[in-house]
């Protein structure tokens, strides 16, 4: 729709006012006007740069019938830099821009908008492509000329510029998804420029409330993107830029805490990050010591490496009071040391069933300092494994030192007997008998061989010893050989107990044996090691 002032090409500008325009004055104007088109050499009324015919100017003259259009009019041809943006967009009205008394009456704007809101539009455009703030924000200061019904034609161009730079920022962000991006890690940081260069900010939010829900589109777009680079690349910092540039953006509603969030998140890890790289040195010894760790799960897994190796070998690579005393930045690692610590403890669980030291690793675990999410999954699996530990009590663990895994070879096979009939007439008695595997090490094995060895040694020197001072006391070798007897078998049972409790474990003996878990309950229901006779 093209304005024409009929008032200005009529010659009538210099009007006191609308009521001395009568139809008399328009007539006789008009045919001035006409008769000056016909004169022309190309037969149009040149106006304001436009070439107007007679039948443009009679349906701009015709409005003159209703009062209400000739005020209007009237007004506009006093106020040259509005008239003269009506008619081809000059831009000088956004200049010192003044709100007229006239634009307080809905008829007015009524009549006005449908002129000036697509040249509205595209000066808003042209400022906005030229991030020009100042030049947005007056012509902005001009938007009390829209009406309601056209506001859509006042924003349209600038709404489908933002809309078609938010689709270019999602196909990026979808290239990067889809592992198709033109970028890479030497050059990723690139689409931080994009941004900026598609969302100006300071224009950005110079837009009134009509553009909120795509200023809220530009955030999830950017908020999106960041995401894509966060799983793709090796890089936080692009990430952390991204998401500190979206909230420089006027974000309303309930998704700013949301983003807000975000950038705590990748903010934390991304200065983790750099504090990382200037902590380089240090970083590599711990990150030397993860790698032996992991080698060390590996040897548990392939049986090469006995367990209480393995509890040796971490505590002679592992300081965790040193470890604990790492500034955050070393929070990562301390958190992988903690895991592979706890795989340590599964494969030794696992792989070798060495309670003792599986539980040694995973309370080892648990001293490192790391999140509480990760602390509380060190105490579950120690929980777990103090349930194990309870529940096969002398199964998994050695009764008699309480602390090596029981070897195969070195169990102890006992016999026990339970009494299930006896008569006195005829002497008859009949039983049952269960051979019990006593779980042990080879230590304690050793240890027991050692003190058996002794306890015989005593026995046989005390029998010989008896016989020898036997024969020297009137020939009584068989009372000599029972005194001696007694002698070396309360001696020999001292040396056996002496030599368990000098190595700190618990004797092989009947007594030690009746305490037992696997037995315990079983001389409590009438088995003994005794076996009954009639």
């Amino acid at each position: 729709m093209q304005y024409i002032n009929p008032i200005e090409i009529l010659g009538l500008s210099n009007a006191r006012d609308a009521t001395s325009i009568d139809n008399e004055i328009v007539k006789k104007a008009k045919r001035k006007l006409f008769a000056d088109i016909d004169l022309s050499d190309n037969g149009h009324f040149e106006y304001c740069g436009l070439e107007l015919t007679k039948g443009d100017c009679e349906k701009a003259i015709d409005e003159l019938a209703n009062n209400d259009l000739k005020e209007f009019y009237l007004y506009l041809a006093s106020n040259k830099k509005l008239n003269n943006f009506l008619v081809n967009g000059n831009d000088e009205v956004f200049t010192n821009f003044k709100q007229d008394s006239i634009f307080k009456l809905p008829e007015f704007i009524k009549f006005i908008s449908p002129y000036f809101a697509p040249k509205f539009d595209k000066a808003l455009l042209s400022a906005f492509e030229n991030k020009s703030v100042e030049q947005t924000k007056a012509i902005l200061n001009t938007s009390i000329l829209i009406s309601n019904a056209d506001i859509n034609i006042a924003y349209k161009n600038v709404s489908i510029n933002i809309q078609n730079k938010i689709s270019e920022i999602d196909e990026i962000t979808k290239d990067i998804k889809n592992e198709e991006s033109i970028y890479d890690d030497s050059d990723i940081e690139d689409v931080l420029d994009i941004v900026k260069e598609h969302f100006p900010s300071q224009v950005i939010n110079s837009l009134p409330l009509y553009f909120q829900s795509q200023i809220l589109k530009i955030a999830k777009s950017i908020n999106f993107l960041q995401l894509a680079i966060w799983d793709a690349f090796d890089n936080s910092q692009v990430p952390n830029d991204l998401l500190e540039y979206l909230l420089t953006l006027n974000i309303g509603g309930l998704d700013k805490p949301t983003f807000e969030s975000n950038f705590k998140i990748v903010k934390r890890k991304n200065d983790e990050r750099i504090e990382q790289a200037k902590n380089a040195p240090l970083l590599k010894k711990w990150a030397n010591l993860l790698l032996d760790l992991r080698k060390l799960i590996t040897e548990v897994d392939n049986k090469t490496i006995t367990s209480i190796l393995v509890q040796e070998r971490i505590n002679s690579i592992l300081n965790i009071t040193e470890l604990n005393a790492l500034p955050p930045f070393a929070n990562e690692i301390r958190t992988q040391i903690g895991y592979s610590i706890r795989s340590l403890s599964i494969a030794i669980w696992n792989k070798q069933s060495d309670i003792k030291s599986a539980l040694a690793a995973i309370n080892l675990a648990i001293q490192i300092n790391v999140n509480e999410e990760v602390s509380e999954k060190f105490r579950q699996d120690q929980a777990e494994l103090f349930e194990i530990e309870k529940k096969f009590k002398g199964v998994l663990v050695c009764h008699f030192c309480d602390k090596n895994a029981p070897n195969e070879g070195s169990k102890i096979i006992k016999t026990i007997y339970k009494e299930t009939y006896r008569s006195y007439i005829p002497r008859k008695v009949q039983f049952s008998y269960l051979n019990v595997d006593i779980p042990r090490c080879a230590s304690c094995s050793t240890i027991h061989s050692n003190g058996n060895t002794k306890y015989y040694l005593f026995l046989f020197g005390g029998i010989v010893l008896g016989a020898i001072i036997g024969a020297m006391i009137d020939e009584h070798f068989f009372i000599g050989g029972i005194i001696g007897f007694i002698f070396g078998f309360v001696a020999g049972n001292l040396m056996e107990s002496a030599t368990s409790n000098k190595e700190g474990v618990k004797e092989a003996s009947d007594s030690t044996l009746y305490n037992h878990p696997l037995l315990i309950e079983r001389m409590k229901q009438g088995w003994s090691f005794s076996k009954p006779s009639a």
